[in-house]
């Protein structure tokens, strides 16, 4: 497994959830985990739009690096418990959630504390516009925002449009919004490319 400092995450699944699934992958071989600690966390939440710039600077000033390390050691159980619950749904009616998980992912997300403002419009009119943000008081709360993503999942999206990559090795899952319904790799470029280029030496071969 390789330190992701320097690798961006990839954000191909067309929902935060599910890029959150796809935190920890091996796209080009070796294994990254992309929330290994609690900066990681952090700077994995803010690329996926979970947390503001202003709100990560905020948190790694203000709470210990234990507990964001924490945090970061929750989300991964998080994430894994997440996985099970998708493969298991996978291609499936729809989604089944026992009273127990039910209870789990419930309880994440009563902890948390939502905020609205009424701000001036940044889009340079004369307007206002609403804003909101969950509050992030401690290491724990990160984890409210991620549970919240991940039940927009489970009441938005059908779960036979929630699909792992038709790569072989490939651990990347992706929600399929395209019109067609059609919709088999994670990305062209990490491994539509590769299996183009399998079957083109493959024709060769047998050429």
């Amino acid at each position: 497994m390789t330190d992701p400092a320097g690798t961006p995450p990839i954000l191909i699944a067309d929902h935060p959830a599910l890029d959150f699934l796809n935190s920890v992958g091996a796209p080009h071989g070796t294994e990254i985990e992309w929330i290994a600690d609690g900066p990681a966390l952090i700077s994995w939440m803010t690329a996926a739009g979970i947390l503001s710039d202003a709100q990560a600077a905020d948190t790694l000033a203000r709470i210990p690096a234990e507990d964001l390390n924490a945090a970061a050691a929750q989300a991964r159980e998080l994430r894994e418990w997440f996985r099970a619950l998708v493969i298991r749904q996978d291609g499936g009616p729809g989604w089944q959630l026992t009273a127990e998980e039910m209870e789990g992912i419930n309880s994440l997300m009563s902890a948390g504390t939502y905020r609205f403002r009424l701000l001036p419009d940044d889009t340079g009119s004369a307007g206002l516009r609403l804003a909101g943000a969950y509050e992030i008081g401690t290491a724990a709360d990160l984890l409210v925002p991620i549970a919240q993503q991940i039940s927009e999942l489970l009441t938005k999206t059908d779960c036979r449009l929630t699909r792992n990559c038709a790569g072989p090795s490939c651990t990347f899952w992706f929600t399929d919004v395209t019109k067609n319904r059609k919709r088999r790799w994670c990305d062209m470029k990490l491994c539509g490319n590769r299996a183009k280029t399998a079957a083109f030496r493959e024709r060769m071969r047998k050429a």
